[in-house]
């Protein structure tokens, strides 16, 4: 891992040779890393109205479903940059492939942040989750609290 993104007031992370692209669209910036050739993509939501994580997950997963009901779907609790994130674990298939969908949410002071990455289980399929695992624990808010006019961060579940 030798990309990183720095902006918005964030940084992680990410393969070097992987594809990053950036849209915005009011409140919200939508970040999204790629592998080459497009078979798995981390897409990292920051939305500074903040709303409730549990609902972006909620909705995440039930976008998911709209295209793939049978799906299996697993509730996931997992510490980022100190927050505790909610989300789901899915699995799915779709052209005879086993596709994996990691979704985790969670809302800083400053904005929710909600992760979504997605690849098909392939030989390499452990390498993806672990990248996906590594683009997560380098996830970090780069903006500072005083300019909050708080003293600490504070995690929020909802």
């Amino acid at each position: 891992m030798q990309g990183m993104y720095e902006d918005h007031g964030v940084r992680f992370m990410y393969p070097h040779t992987w594809e990053q692209e950036e849209s915005e669209d009011g409140t919200r910036t939508l970040l999204t890393v790629s592998e080459p050739g497009g078979t798995a993509f981390a897409m990292i939501s920051l939305d500074t109205e903040c709303p409730a994580p549990v609902e972006l997950a909620d909705e995440a997963l039930e976008t998911l479903r709209a295209d793939y009901p049978d799906l299996d779907s697993y509730p996931v609790i997992e510490e980022i940059s100190d927050f505790n994130a909610i989300g789901h674990d899915v699995e799915f298939f779709s052209f005879d492939f086993l596709n994996i969908c990691v979704i985790r949410c969670f809302r800083t002071p400053r904005r929710t942040v909600l992760f979504l990455a997605q690849w098909s289980e392939t030989a390499d399929g452990e390498g993806l989750e672990r990248i996906f695992a590594a683009i997560r624990k380098s996830f970090q808010e780069t903006d500072s609290d005083h300019e909050l006019g708080l003293g600490s961060a504070g995690d929020d579940e909802d």
